[in-house]
């Protein structure tokens, strides 16, 4: 036999260490319950932020409107007689 074949053999035979598929199962569960938390509540901010900042932005936006509007000379209107 060739060395890399006992190796093998070797690794094959040695036992395989025990796990509890249930704690691991429990601790993945947790872990992805947890991520979604912080994701659900990040998004919730950022959503609440780009509601305020686009409601700031309407408001200058309306403000300059307004503003250009007011500076605008007023027309004469002419009436016929």
């Amino acid at each position: 036999m060739s060395p890399d074949e006992e190796q093998l053999k070797m690794l094959l035979s040695e036992s395989t260490p025990v796990t509890d598929e249930n704690k691991a199962l429990e601790q993945v569960l947790q872990k992805s319950s947890n991520v979604t938390a912080i994701k659900d509540v990040t998004s919730l901010f950022i959503g609440w932020c780009w509601v305020v900042l686009l409601g700031f932005g309407a408001s200058a936006y309306s403000a300059k409107r307004r503003l250009n509007l007011h500076k605008k000379p007023k027309r004469r209107v002419k009436h016929k007689n």
